[in-house]
């Protein structure tokens, strides 16, 4: 064993110091983290550097010192069985930052990506143009026959130049939205790829239809949306294209939404982590439009219209709950 191999247990001393201040620690508890800091030496060095992080916690002001270990706990409980969100929660609690993480999501190796709250716009060597919302991600295969942009994560919207001659794909892991000449925004989310045609026709595939079928494809035109998981892709179904994709304009619109969806996806353009529990704010839904530039403006207003209290305890953690 040497120094600095304790990093693979991070995620459980994170766990450990969740429950250790989470204001509701158990004897037992206690008892089981001293067993597990003696069990191995790399333990007991990932618990130290874990709480060596917690310690340097800096609240926004004094006045929320003495919340700190409930609100971790609050933070980080009602998800320990899943690690990852743990960890990361963590780290967006003690102000260290999510990008350092290797478990981030975006991959920083790709051809053109976005920063989490930035719109990028990319013009393609054949003229073609993308925008790339928050976090998204792509890279770019021009070979002689095709021109197929891959895109890693999020969502990206595209203006076709036309080329009977080189079909332009967007593809990714779960399917490919195919155009000749056209305008259309794709989305990779949550293990699914979603297509919204504003112009023209593309086509969709999935790319691995199940048995007996080799090709799973529809045609998607415009005023139109699918989804595929990979595997079933959906019948295209009519949609207002405005508002599908309203992130073009940096604005959110919200049409009698759950509260919960509407957090979810602010989160995605605020650095750090934006909490809350889905069983605590059920019930509350929310229409109105919101900026995407200024999320800050965003909860504040969802806050003035809504019974919820917005509580920044550093700038890598907001906390959402019931007033």
């Amino acid at each position: 064993m040497t120094e600095g191999d304790e990093g693979p247990f991070l995620r459980e001393a994170a766990e450990w110091i969740a429950t250790l201040h989470s204001g509701a620690v158990t004897e037992e508890e206690r008892e089981a983290c001293r067993r597990w800091r003696r069990a191995d030496a790399r333990h007991e060095r990932a618990y130290v550097r874990a709480e060596s992080l917690w310690h340097r916690l800096e609240p926004v002001s004094g006045r929320h010192r003495p919340e700190a270990g409930p609100v971790l706990g609050k933070v980080l409980g009602p998800v320990r069985r899943n690690r990852r969100t743990s960890l990361l929660a963590l780290a967006g609690l003690l102000g260290v930052g999510l990008a350092w993480w290797p478990l981030a999501s975006l991959n920083l190796t790709s051809d053109y990506r976005a920063a989490v709250g930035e719109q990028r716009q990319v013009t393609l060597p054949d003229g073609s143009s993308l925008v790339l919302n928050s976090g998204a991600a792509v890279d770019v295969d021009y070979d002689g026959d095709e021109r197929r942009v891959i895109l890693r994560d999020g969502d990206v919207y595209a203006t076709v130049a036309p080329d009977p001659d080189r079909p332009f794909v967007v593809a990714t892991g779960l399917g490919s939205a195919r155009a000749l000449g056209t305008r259309y925004a794709v989305s990779l989310r949550d293990r699914r790829m979603a297509v919204v045609v504003t112009e023209s026709s593309v086509q969709v595939c999935a790319a691995t239809p199940p048995p007996p079928a080799r090709h799973a494809c529809v045609d998607a035109h415009a005023g139109q949306r699918t989804a595929t998981d990979g595997t079933i892709i959906k019948s295209p179904r009519g949609v207002d294209v405005r508002l599908a994709t309203a992130w073009l304009d940096r604005r959110l619109v919200a049409d009698d939404q759950p509260l919960t969806a509407v957090l979810e996806e602010l989160a995605r353009y605020r650095p750090g982590l934006l909490r809350f529990d889905d069983l605590e704010l059920a019930g509350l839904r929310v229409s109105g439009v919101f900026p995407l530039d200024d999320t800050d403006q965003a909860l504040a207003l969802l806050a003035d219209y809504l019974p919820i209290q917005v509580t920044n305890y550093t700038r890598w953690l907001t906390v959402i709950g019931r007033r």
